[in-house]
């Protein structure tokens, strides 16, 4: 996505113009702090607890998950916050993104999930983002109505999402999509007049906690590459300094104590960023920079002894191109399951499950390279996570003792031979025997395919068996 002043327009009621040129210029923190400070959205008030997902723009994988993800503290001012959770808080509970402080005048940090200048995003017209995946709009710029002004039969489509309001688009293609590929309000309009969720894609995931602004991207609808000469952090906050709307440029992530989380989180993912940047093809640095370095035999050994129980071959690291893709994207897709829905676990807990959670990822990644006989990118790396997330839990907590409390347990409506149910009473009864999750699945049939599905289909019962821990 490269900005230069022609794409600019200076309709003041929609954009409000920024000097690009003299920006771009400069690879440095100043830019991205002047640029931010244009222009601040008004507040964030609104429930949008949970997960986050912008209300204006698509989720990473369909709704599935999130992210989130770089390096470069970019400091504004004297406080400090960020996104994520201390190391003394517990899971989001509903409502809590309602205790967000409203939006100061000031940003102190800006956290971007990608490495400055590595993800190169060239839109050659594929469509993908403006099918279905509904319209995100500055309101509070005026963009809703210069939009209606423009388009007046786009009022029947429009829907509040929590304190956003979008619009609707259908599932094959977007309304204003054009034959060419290329979108009609851009081109008639110029891009000022473009829904600001899409001049903001693949970079429109912002998301807020306390005085942070977590820009993130979206590497599954969005065929992103990494090379030299990518998208730079300024480059998308001059995007960003021209939206008003907070639901766009600043969904709330639920957090009990927003400065501290904060602060907490960014401290800790930075360096963890960092160090997977620096050394994207080391698998050691990678571990280390998760975990403790020295644990690292052990870890592989137990992951090896899942990967040969569950489906059937031993663990093994990806090819030194697929470890990058994946380096490249691991510090995003921490911050996806530490936000996400999935939660299994208390943020302040979910350092050493996200690591083994981390190495089993690579071991699907190698099978993947097996199947597909060639490295793996972006796009498969980051569904492969969302779709094998509850086999790599079970691989993470391996030798851990799961225990359920006796009562109801919601049970999946299909449960061939009652595996689900059994698995849930042997969970129960394991608060005395206290026996470790690879006993548990070890009386669950010998083949692949009925551990595999087991485990996707039982997710619910090994995420309540590790709850109390």
């Amino acid at each position: 996505m490269k900005l230069c002043a022609s794409q600019v327009h200076a309709d003041e009621r929609i954009h409000r113009e920024v000097d690009l040129p003299s920006i771009i210029a400069v690879d440095d923190h100043r830019a991205v702090q002047s640029l931010l400070s244009t222009k601040l959205p008004k507040n964030t008030s609104g429930p949008h607890g949970g997960r986050p997902t912008p209300p204006g723009g698509a989720a990473r994988d369909g709704g599935a998950h999130l992210v989130g993800r770089v390096v470069w503290h970019l400091r504004r001012g004297d406080s400090a916050a960020s996104p994520g959770e201390s190391a003394t808080s517990a899971a989001p509970t509903a409502g809590a993104s309602a205790r967000q402080p409203a939006y100061s005048r000031a940003v102190q940090d800006v956290y971007f999930t990608w490495p400055d200048r590595r993800f190169r995003y060239e839109c050659r017209g594929c469509g993908a983002c403006c099918k279905g995946h509904g319209i995100g709009l500055d309101v509070a710029g005026g963009q809703l109505v210069q939009l209606v002004a423009r388009r007046p039969a786009i009022a029947a489509f429009l829907r509040r999402r929590g304190e956003a309001i979008t619009a609707f688009n259908p599932r094959d293609r977007c309304w204003f999509l054009a034959d060419d590929g290329l979108c009609q309000i851009e081109t008639e309009d110029g891009r000022a007049a473009k829904p600001a969720s899409c001049r903001l894609f693949p970079f429109n995931r912002v998301f807020r906690i306390g005085a942070y602004t977590i820009v993130d991207y979206n590497s599954v609808i969005c065929p992103l590459t990494v090379g030299d000469d990518g998208v730079t952090h300024a480059e998308i906050a001059a995007e960003i300094a021209t939206i008003s709307d907070p639901t766009i440029i600043g969904t709330p992530l639920a957090a009990r104590d927003p400065v501290a989380e904060g602060r907490a989180f960014v401290e800790t993912e930075r360096t963890i960023a960092t160090a997977l940047f620096g050394a994207p093809d080391d698998l050691t640095a990678g571990w280390g920079a998760q975990a403790d370095v020295a644990a690292l035999d052990d870890e592989r050994a137990a992951a090896s002894a899942a990967f040969a129980a569950i489906v059937g071959a031993a663990w093994q690291p990806p090819s030194a191109a697929t470890l990058a893709a994946a380096s490249w994207l691991t510090p995003s897709l921490r911050f996806n399951e530490l936000y996400g829905p999935r939660q299994y676990a208390p943020r302040s807990t979910m350092a050493p499950v996200l690591a083994r959670m981390w190495l089993a990822w690579l071991g699907f990644a190698a099978l993947g390279e097996q199947l597909a006989n060639r490295a793996l990118g972006l796009q498969e790396l980051t569904t492969l996570w969302s779709e094998q997330a509850p086999v790599m839990h079970a691989v993470a907590r391996w030798t851990e003792v799961p225990a359920l409390k006796p009562g109801p347990i919601d049970l999946p409506g299909v449960d061939p031979h009652h595996l689900v149910r059994s698995l849930a009473q042997a969970f129960v009864d394991n608060r005395k025997t206290r026996r470790p999750l690879s006993a548990l699945l070890a009386a669950l049939p010998a083949d692949p395919t009925t551990r595999v599905t087991t485990i996707k289909t039982a997710e619910a019962i090994l995420r309540a068996g590790f709850a109390g821990r």
